[in-house]
């Protein structure tokens, strides 16, 4: 039996009823998480753009976008809503896949959703089991895709977002199978988005949503797809990743047992996820009551894959151009938390702090491998005080991790403040109250 097949009789026949209740209740903390990151994104440029793109294209302009009170056609919508979702780099994470998912997962399911099925079950349902998909795809694939060149959101994305359309549109097996076939053909998305911070990153996520709704309507329409589309001479772990690095078992091991969304990772801080290990021990520096002019250097021990996203190359990474740059900075991030205390949105608003970038200058770093690593993003560093003092920190499981998890009312925390940049405290409350009552919902605006 091909792997699609298996996945197939995973996504067909997964109860809603049988799905414990800790994991749907998982499932919506990280759908109010996600929404919030993007309700603080209303006044992000490429946000901004990105409406005025698809205003172009939109003819019916029948359905209400989060952000405002715009309307789009149905799909563009959601595909802005997705924009916003992810550009803050605010969202969640599942550290072993390195994938953003709940970015694509949560507007397709609450927008799209929504309106093709009329069922808050039938919704959680496909969220879940997009996020299992997706994840699986990204932990088989060891970080390879990454190693490629290639954004792993992007492409383990599109097998989640088509499998949550799977449900959401009532696909039979044959139906499901061919979904999975075909978007391999639609994967796409490369890092290159890290030469000068543009906003193509953000395109991989609505742009997996939009693929997912056109592969998922094509089987639904009985377009076939390759079933060895996992296995076969041109899978999508030999055209995108390393195929001898990647473990195919991981796609179906523990089907039923481990539920993926379990194992997310909620960021507490506003950058990329690869730097919150090393983050987390810049502030413990800070915590020991040390001052910048106490630390003459500081060393981090950094992983493969993370290097090319926040370390490289360095001297452009001291001095990031914009936002978005600096958010994957590993010294300026580490700069802005020992010397602020904490990293915000708004610690991006003025780049050029000269105490920031001066200190920035003092940290270095070199390629280790950790043992943590992908399961968590670790940080490891070596400072030098100014007495000859050496400093280690180690930070072995970073804060926001399944295993070092936000609590329940720091993630309503966060979304409070996220929120109530664009809506009011109660919107915000009764927005958590919805998503709290998600099965129960035939319809979700605000």
């Amino acid at each position: 039996m091909y792997l699609s097949e298996k996945l197939a009789e995973f996504i067909i026949n997964l109860d809603y009823e049988a799905i414990p209740s800790e994991v749907k209740q998982r499932a919506k903390e990280l759908m109010f998480d996600t929404l919030g990151t993007a309700l603080a994104a209303k006044n992000e440029q490429c946000v901004l753009n990105a409406i005025k793109a698809f205003k172009n294209l939109s003819l019916n302009k029948d359905t209400k976008i989060w952000i405002n009170d715009e309307k789009l056609d149905l799909i563009y919508a959601a595909m802005l809503n997705a924009i916003a979702a992810h550009a803050l780099d605010f969202d969640d994470t599942h550290t072993e896949a390195i994938l953003h998912a709940s970015a694509i997962l949560a507007p397709l399911c609450l927008t799209y959703g929504f309106n093709v099925s009329k069922d808050g079950k039938k919704v959680l349902k496909a969220f879940i089991v997009g996020w299992e998909i997706a994840a699986r795809v990204g932990i088989a694939s060891k970080g390879s895709f990454h190693k490629r060149g290639f954004h792993t959101t992007a492409i383990a994305g599109i097998f989640g977002a088509v499998s949550a359309c799977c449900v959401l549109l009532d696909l039979n097996k044959e139906q499901v199978i061919n979904a999975l076939g075909l978007a391999g053909s639609f994967a796409s998305g490369v890092n290159e988005f890290l030469s000068n911070g543009s906003n193509s990153k953000v395109l991989h996520i609505a742009n997996a949503l939009k693929n997912a709704i056109l592969v998922a309507n094509f089987a639904k329409a009985n377009m076939s797809g390759p079933l060895s589309i996992f296995e076969g001479r041109d899978n999508i772990f030999r055209a995108f990743g390393i195929e001898e690095e990647c473990d195919k078992n991981e796609l179906c091991k523990g089907l039923n047992e481990i539920y993926q969304v379990m194992q997310v990772s909620l960021k507490p801080y506003p950058s990329c996820h690869f730097a919150h290990g090393l983050i987390d021990c810049a502030m413990s520096l800070r915590n020991d009551g040390l001052k910048t002019q106490d630390i003459k250097s500081i060393h981090c021990f950094v992983d493969e894959v993370p290097i090319s996203f926040i370390c490289d190359p360095i001297e452009a990474k001291y001095a990031p151009k914009s936002a978005y740059e600096a958010k994957f900075s590993m010294p300026f991030l580490m700069a802005l938390a020992f010397i602020d205390g904490k990293i915000t949105l708004k610690s991006y608003e003025n780049l050029n702090r000269v105490e920031l970038l001066e200190f920035a200058k003092k940290i270095s770093y070199e390629k280790k491998k950790s043992s943590g690593f992908p399961k968590y993003f670790p940080g490891h560093l070596e400072a030098i005080l100014a007495n000859g003092e050496v400093v280690k920190k180690d930070v072995f499981i970073n804060k926001g991790n399944f295993d070092n998890p936000l609590s329940f009312d720091e993630l309503k925390d966060k979304f409070i403040i996220n929120a109530t940049i664009n809506i009011s405290l109660d919107q915000a409350t009764k927005l958590i109250e919805k998503i709290q009552n998600l099965e129960n919902l035939s319809h979700f605006d605000f």
